[in-house]
């Protein structure tokens, strides 16, 4: 049985759209208002401003071109379509504006091609997320004492630390950051790495001096731990107790958009797990959109269902893994049917715990983290945006790539400043 598709996704034109859809443009100033450029004749007098209304502000000099500001009352449109009406005026047109990406300065984002690829810089003109947007990192935990997540660690706002007390009646005492699954503590420190190297990607600090970029400047990373130091041991109770957390944790009224799970197959799920799924979908039912690593394997998981990225529940979201050259990373699952979309995930540099390290590795896991952070950005840009429409948008607006045609649902590669662009919102 294969996911069932949202009845709001457009695979290949955001601009064919039918009724129930409505597709949103999010932009900058395009033009500077009241002002154009125009194109004059030559030995065009004075008596030309005065007679069309307008203001000479500056002449372009060795260009043959004016700024000048429009009639006030008149809109941009209208003065340009009377400017060219006049036998004096070759040319008129908007005084556009022109921008720069927003490139980080964080001092190894030069090697972040993912995020390049993804054009992330070009997005962080429109957004650079928000510590209103909760991600819920559900993995071997995170090192939240890290140098580049410290500050976008989550904090339990209604929980005080220490006291061994569960002041928020969760059910969990001190779950100050998140909350160990694997040990059933409040501690939910990172003693593998993976997690930590996973939110790193998601949203290590922007701008800072330090280190990297995630993908998200600002967001909030709740530690969900799953897993021991060895990375192996997670059972279906622990993930359902993980999962059931997020879901009260949202319904209590904390604004968790995402779930990163970068896990796939044996020994996290050997096989078709009704239970884990029951508790999976009510994430999905509670509003969160639940972003899982495709897996590893080099195999198709239409044909041999790796899960819980293969489950046939709307709110999951399985990411395959491509290269700097936008190809199937060679370890990538794959499948036309259960797997949704590609994004980075061969030699990824991000956060890895012990100190204030770096480091760079290899996985889905590593592609998983682009495509839940690029959905709490969408978030934080647009909060109105359903699960079902962070999926859709980002579905929809990904670059369609020959390589990926027949390999992933969408055909395409993650693009987060399209995404940002083009919103798709599914009435449904």
């Amino acid at each position: 049985m294969l996911k069932p598709i949202l009845s709001c996704l457009l695979f290949f034109s955001v601009a064919a759209i039918s009724p129930i859809y409505i597709v949103a443009q999010f932009s900058r100033p395009q033009f500077v208002p009241g002002e154009l450029l125009v194109k004059l004749r030559p030995a065009v007098g004075n008596g030309f401003f005065s007679r069309n209304r307008v203001t000479k502000l500056e002449e372009l000099k060795g260009s043959g071109w004016t700024r000048i500001s429009a009639p006030k009352g008149v809109s941009l449109r209208a003065a340009q379509t009377n400017l060219l009406g006049d036998p004096d005026v070759m040319a008129a047109q908007p005084n556009y504006y022109y921008y720069l990406d927003a490139s980080p300065d964080d001092p190894r984002f030069g090697e972040l091609w993912g995020m390049n690829k993804i054009s992330a810089p070009s997005a962080w003109d429109t957004s650079t997320g928000s510590d209103t947007t909760i991600v819920a990192v559900i993995d071997t935990g995170i090192q939240y004492t890290h140098e580049d997540l410290a500050a976008n660690i989550w904090t339990n706002p209604l929980e005080i630390a220490g006291n061994n007390i569960d002041d928020d009646s969760n059910g969990k005492i001190d779950d100050v950051h998140g909350y160990d699954f694997r040990f059933d503590d409040p501690d939910p420190n990172d003693e593998h790495g993976h997690g930590t190297h996973v939110a790193g990607t998601i949203g290590a600090e922007g701008n800072n001096t330090l280190g990297v970029a995630g993908v998200n400047w600002n967001v909030k990373l709740m530690a969900i731990k799953i897993y021991d130091s060895t990375g192996l041991g997670t059972t279906s109770a622990m993930l359902i107790n993980a999962y059931n957390y997020v879901t009260a944790m949202r319904q209590r009224g904390e604004n968790i958009r995402v779930t990163n799970n970068s896990y796939s197959g044996c020994d996290e799920a050997c096989g078709y797990d009704q239970a884990t799924k029951d508790a999976l979908e009510a994430m999905g039912q509670a509003g969160v959109l639940n972003v899982f690593a495709a897996g590893n394997a080099n195999t198709d998981i239409d044909a041999s269902p790796a899960y819980p990225g293969a489950y046939t529940s709307p709110s999951v979201f399985t990411v395959a893994s491509s290269t700097s050259t936008d190809t199937r990373s060679g370890f990538s699952n794959f499948g036309v049917e259960n797997v949704d979309i590609a994004a980075p995930g061969s030699g990824i540099l991000s956060t890895i715990f012990n100190g204030t390290g770096y480091g760079v590795k290899s996985g889905t896991s590593m592609a998983s983290p682009h495509v839940a952070g690029a959905a709490a950005l969408l978030s934080s840009h647009n909060a109105a945006l359903s699960a079902s429409s962070l999926q859709a948008t980002l579905m929809n607006s990904a670059d369609q790539l020959a390589a990926w045609d027949g390999v992933v649902r969408s055909g395409a590669r993650l693009n987060i400043a399209n995404a940002l662009s083009n919103q798709t919102q599914c009435d449904i």
